[in-house]
C-alpha cells in the first residue's frame, strides 16, 4: 500500500514537470510596428492612436492585444507588464495582410493619450495549436514618448518636453507639483477631477509631498503624492508614487466614506512640467 503511494506520488510529479513549460511564456518576434519603439508620437486627445504590427509563428486565430503602461515594471511572471500601471489594454484584429495586426488605442474621452509623458507598451498573443497545447507569447517591452521628442542620442543635446526649453534643472516650483497632481489623476482615472485640492509642500530641493483630495463622477479621493525630478536618458522626468484611499459615491448615499474606502497604489514616470503651462 505504501509503495503504491510512493509510485503514484513520484508520477503525478513526474507529469507536474512535464505539464510545466507549456504554462510558460514564449517569446513574441515582432517583424515590423507602428509606432516602433522609441517612437515620438502627438498627444492624442480622441480617436486613438493606430496600432499596427507584423508577428512571427502567430497563427491567425490567435488573440492578440496590446498593453499601455505608465511603468517598465514587470508582474510576478517577469515578462509581462504589471496591471497596477497599466493605462490601457485593447485587441488588435487581422489586417489583411500576411501576419498582420490592427488595431487601435482607448478613443477617449479622458484617454491617456492625451497626456504628455513616457509609456510602455507590449504585445501579448494567446492560442491553442492542434495538439490542445495552450500558448502564451509576449513581446519585448517597447517605450512610446508621446507629446514629447524622443530622447537624443548619446553626446547630443536632450530635448526639451512639451516643445519648451530643456529643463536642466532638478528644482521643482510648487506649479510644477500642481501640475503633475492634475497629470497623475487624469492618467490613473481617465475622469476629470473636481473640488480639487492640492496640500503640497515641498521636501527637497527636486521634491514635493501633496495631499490632494478630490472627486469625479463615480468617488471620492483622499491621497498622499510624493513628486520628484531625477535624470533619466539625459533628460530630466518625474517620479510619482501616490497612495490613498477613494469611495464610490454610490455607496456614500446608504453608508459613511469610512465604510465605502478602498486603498489604491500608482506609479507613474511623467514628463515635466511644459515651459508656459500652469
Amino acid at each position: 500500500m505504501t509503495r503504491s503511494l510512493v509510485v503514484a506520488v513520484t508520477l503525478t510529479a513526474a507529469l507536474l514537470l512535464l505539464a510545466a513549460p507549456a504554462g510558460a511564456v514564449d517569446p513574441l518576434t515582432l517583424t515590423s510596428s507602428s509606432p516602433r519603439d522609441r517612437a515620438s508620437v502627438p498627444l492624442t486627445p480622441t480617436g486613438g492612436i493606430p496600432w499596427q504590427i507584423a508577428t512571427s509563428g502567430v497563427p491567425d486565430d490567435a488573440g492578440v492585444s496590446v498593453t499601455v503602461s505608465a511603468d517598465p515594471t514587470t508582474g510576478p511572471d517577469g515578462a509581462t507588464l504589471a496591471t497596477e500601471s497599466r493605462v490601457d489594454f485593447f485587441f488588435l484584429t487581422p489586417s489583411g495582410s500576411p501576419n498582420g495586426w490592427s488595431g487601435r488605442s482607448d478613443p477617449g474621452p479622458n484617454a491617456w493619450s492625451a497626456t504628455a509623458g513616457t509609456y510602455y507598451w507590449q504585445v501579448i498573443a494567446t492560442w491553442t495549436d492542434a495538439a490542445g497545447v495552450f500558448h502564451r507569447a509576449t513581446s519585448d517591452i517597447a517605450r512610446l514618448f508621446l507629446g514629447i521628442p524622443a530622447p537624443a542620442a548619446p553626446g547630443a543635446p536632450a530635448p526639451g518636453a512639451g516643445g519648451g526649453p530643456t529643463r536642466t534643472s532638478l528644482r521643482m516650483s510648487t506649479l510644477d507639483a500642481r501640475y503633475y497632481v492634475r497629470t497623475v489623476i487624469r492618467r490613473h482615472t481617465k475622469r476629470s477631477a473636481t473640488r480639487l485640492r492640492y496640500g503640497c509642500a515641498r521636501r527637497s530641493t527636486p521634491a514635493f509631498r501633496c495631499r490632494p483630495t478630490w472627486r469625479d463622477s463615480r468617488n471620492l479621493y483622499s491621497a498622499t503624492a510624493t513628486f520628484t525630478h531625477v535624470r533619466r536618458g539625459g533628460r530630466v522626468v518625474t517620479q510619482a508614487r501616490v497612495t490613498g484611499r477613494r469611495a464610490s459615491r454610490q455607496c456614500t448615499r446608504t453608508r459613511s466614506v469610512a465604510a465605502c474606502s478602498r486603498p489604491f497604489r500608482w506609479r507613474s514616470t511623467l514628463a515635466t512640467r511644459p515651459a508656459g503651462v500652469r
